[in-house]
């Protein structure tokens, strides 16, 4: 029997000091939708939700310390170390944080979409509003089922307590169907166009790849969950065409062959560089955390003078060390790799040039530089979370279409800018794929991808447990939805 949740709190209909994040009697309000630029800052609010403190940290937090990334430095909050052994309870507070606000999202984005769809404005700027929340409807749709398998659907706005109880768990089947819907209807009402962490259609075309590729691979790796896919080989070729289209049929994101400059957020064109599909934009200048960012403190580790420098010259505040690096995981990139070379600190400097830091060891570790601020504001940086980038679709696009010259050839486009010798040829598609799931995980390293790929792709065990040693208890593939939501019947 499905499951049956009171979802109230998750749709912020219930009015405490946790939710009560700003106004949103705006949007209830039927003469508001009448302009482009009222619905305008409606999109806006819907975007919103994604800078709350109750999103983006779990959204780091969840995948950076379920996977051989990272451990949780001991102590720190929000049970975040259930994550690290896969010992995740419902009352985990990361994961009702995620919850909450991700059905937040939905309810904002369902608005949008009702109200879109009656206006009688210009057809441009009706369709652009349109696509973007279907776009973010379909965002919080995927995040929630990989992270919890079967939910409740969120398919209209919601205003009244009576619309939420006895709201039902939809299979997983049903989900993608309502994802992959969404993802048509957003390609083919949004254009091309690049604007700072809004999403267009390649943003669209890259979460649809994601979408398909989760359903063709978690079908061949036979990841629980997933049997009612029809035939893996479908999906594959669905995800090589999507993927296909972004790296083919469009030039505004481009590859960067700069790794440094992926990461760079020191200028307004490095923040919002060739790569960069799909962000949540944060500025060190703005007011309140969730405008700018305090991610980079995050992984810089706690014993890290609190001004220093890069070899590179970059300054450095002082971090939170929560997230610490798996030294395993670090020796595991080939030596010659760039992303190990240039996107890992391993010693810190003064402003003379003389060495003041190296790692001691436990807590103290190598750190990815992949979000460091050099002008920083006191705690505030412009760092963010890279949600959709370019070479994750190439990546993707790699996996999808196999062992082709087309396959190896975007393989080895990322393996060529690490400064590595090319994919051996020849290879299997079994191991072909292998070895692009691997790339991945060096590639996409700290940016919250491989517990989803581990997931998908039926590896927890093989690589957490196996190679690693992680004692893993439960919820290797789903995590409980948080009992906070109101279980009415089992």
């Amino acid at each position: 029997m499905k499951k049956i949740y009171i979802l109230l709190i998750s749709f912020g209909l219930v009015v405490s000091c946790t939710l009560d994040q700003e106004p949103t009697t705006f949007l209830t309000d039927s003469n508001f939708y009448s302009t482009p630029e009222e619905t305008n800052s409606a999109v806006l609010h819907a975007y919103q939700t994604m800078t709350f403190l109750d999103y983006l940290r779990p959204y780091m937090n969840i995948p950076t310390t379920a996977s051989e990334e990272t451990f949780p430095k001991e102590g720190e909050g929000l049970n975040i170390d259930q994550f690290d052994q896969f010992n995740v309870d419902d009352r985990n507070q990361n994961l009702e944080q995620f919850f909450r606000l991700s059905y937040i999202g939905l309810n904002r984005a369902n608005t949008v979409i009702e109200k879109t769809r009656g206006a009688e404005f210009n057809i441009s700027f009706k369709n652009k509003f349109l696509g973007e929340a279907l776009f973010l409807k379909s965002w919080h749709h995927f995040m929630l089922v990989r992270l919890f398998g079967e939910i409740p659907i969120q398919e209209k706005a919601i205003d009244q307590l009576s619309e939420v109880f006895g709201a039902k768990n939809a299979s997983i089947e049903e989900i993608y169907t309502v994802i992959i819907r969404d993802l048509k209807e957003a390609i083919s009402l949004l254009q091309i166009e690049r604007n700072g962490g809004r999403a267009d259609k390649v943003a669209a075309e890259a979460l649809l790849t994601k979408a398909y590729l989760t359903m063709a691979s978690s079908k061949n790796y036979s990841s629980p969950g997933y049997e009612w896919v029809s035939d893996a080989n479908t999906y594959y070729d669905l995800a090589t065409a999507t993927a296909s289209s972004v790296i083919n049929n469009q030039g505004e994101y481009t590859f960067d062959s700069d790794l440094l400059h992926i990461f760079d957020v020191s200028t307004s064109e490095a923040f919002n560089g060739p790569e960069h599909i799909f962000f949540i934009p944060q500025d060190r200048n703005g007011l309140a955390e969730g405008e700018f960012s305090k991610l980079s403190k995050f992984f810089i580790p706690a014993n890290a003078p609190a001004t220093s420098y890069t070899k590179e010259g970059d300054k450095l505040h002082g971090g939170f060390g929560v997230y610490v690096s798996e030294l395993s995981f670090i020796n595991s990139y080939d030596l010659n790799d760039k992303r190990k070379n240039d996107l890992i600190v391993s010693e810190l400097f003064d402003e003379a040039g003389a060495q003041i830091w190296v790692p001691t060891g436990g807590e103290s570790q190598p750190f990815t530089r992949k979000y460091l601020d050099p002008n920083f504001i006191g705690d505030n940086t412009s760092t963010h979370p890279y949600l959709l980038r370019y070479s994750d679709v190439l990546l993707m696009y790699a996996e999808a279409e196999g062992p082709t010259g087309n396959g190896y050839n975007a393989i080895n486009k990322i393996r060529t800018r690490a400064g590595l010798l090319n994919l051996a040829p020849g290879l299997s598609i079994a191991d072909f794929r292998e070895k692009v799931i691997e790339e991945r995980s060096f590639e996409l390293a700290f940016e919250g991808h491989r517990l989803y790929d581990l997931r998908r792709t039926n590896k927890i065990e093989a690589v957490l447990n196996g190679v690693y040693g992680k004692s893993l208890s439960t919820g290797f593939y789903f995590f409980p939805i948080p009992a906070i939501e109101g279980e009415l019947n089992n």
